[in-house]
């Protein structure tokens, strides 16, 4: 289809054509345009008055006290070669030792931890393994202490020392021990088997492929691992045989012989070499029959220049 000028297609509205312009004559002129100010409109509002504060925005600081006014030192365990102590010394307990000692002497001593290795000793002050001394600062009231060995007991006195070498003790800490830093070394344990424990129970007269035996077998193995009374089922050569009826009893001694010396150190026990744990110390655990036994220690310096003995006698009887 041909659209030609002037005429509409087919189907649609003829388009509008010019309109005319009016034009508007103004009589006088404008001298003055006037400008319309609008008031301002203020959208925020206050907030009310007496709003009430949830508790958790609440202030509620406190502080911890500086101390509790108690002369002590506590001992605590961080790992198997460290350890942490804290204390205090009240107001009452310096006016004390300014009493004793005088202000001057006081005020020019030390402040020292005298640490102690009193590993399975009864502790009296005075018999520790070893001890060693660390001075402190006038105002420290903590401090973390480097041992040497592991799997040992320890205390830590809190004193003064004084410029004579003396030694006033404060106050004693608690006892703690160390972790071990490896596996344990404990290697005398012996398990008994179950054909051991067979064999302790067998009655004379019976195969051990009888049914009534191994019923028997079981009954009795069950009563001799769950015991509390026999405790010496790991020994084979200890072994308490079940008493078929009626009341009984028996007992074994045995003796712990302990001790430390230098790691690089030979020792021996009633002639008999001990293996040493890497930080010098070792145990042996010993069956003591009746009678006396003499225990000689010896430690021999890896050099072979220096040695040292102690010999232990005991008696045992029994009735």
């Amino acid at each position: 289809m041909t659209e030609r000028a002037g005429e509409p297609l087919s189907g649609r509205e003829p388009l509008p054509g010019p309109r005319e312009v009016t034009e508007i004559m103004v009589s006088e002129p404008i001298s003055e345009l006037k400008v319309i100010e609008t008031p301002e409109l203020t959208l925020v509002q206050e907030p009310p008055q007496g709003v009430f504060q949830p508790a958790y925005q609440l202030s509620t600081e406190y502080e911890l006290p500086p101390g509790y006014g108690e002369t002590r030192i506590v001992l605590q365990v961080r790992d198997p070669y460290w350890l942490h102590a804290y204390w205090e010394i009240a107001r009452e307990t310096l006016v004390e030792l300014e009493s004793k000692l005088g202000p001057s002497s006081v005020l020019a001593a030390q402040k020292i931890l005298r640490v102690h290795d009193i590993t399975n000793l009864e502790f009296d002050g005075t018999n520790s393994w070893y001890s060693f001394d660390i001075p402190v600062t006038e105002h420290a009231n903590n401090w973390y202490i480097n041992v040497e060995r592991a799997n040992r007991s320890y205390c830590v006195d809190l004193g003064l020392k004084s410029q004579d070498g003396s030694f006033v003790l404060i106050t004693r800490s608690n006892v703690v021990k160390t972790p071990r830093d490896g596996v344990s070394e404990v290697i005398d344990e012996e398990w008994m088997t179950i054909e051991g424990i067979e064999r302790a129970v067998q009655p004379a007269g019976r195969g051990p492929s009888s049914p009534e035996f191994v019923r028997e077998v079981s009954e009795k193995r069950e009563f001799l691992m769950g015991s509390e009374a026999i405790t010496s089922i790991s020994s084979p050569g200890r072994a308490m045989l079940a008493a078929p009826r009626g009341f009984w009893l028996k007992a074994d001694v045995e003796i712990i012989v302990h001790g430390a010396t230098d790691p690089t150190a030979r020792v021996t026990i009633q002639g008999v070499p001990v293996k040493l744990r890497p930080d010098g110390s070792f145990s042996v655990r010993f069956t003591l029959p009746d009678g006396t036994q003499v225990i000689p220690i010896e430690a021999r310096s890896a050099d072979g220049a220096e040695v040292r003995t102690i010999t232990t006698t005991i008696s045992r009887k029994t009735d």
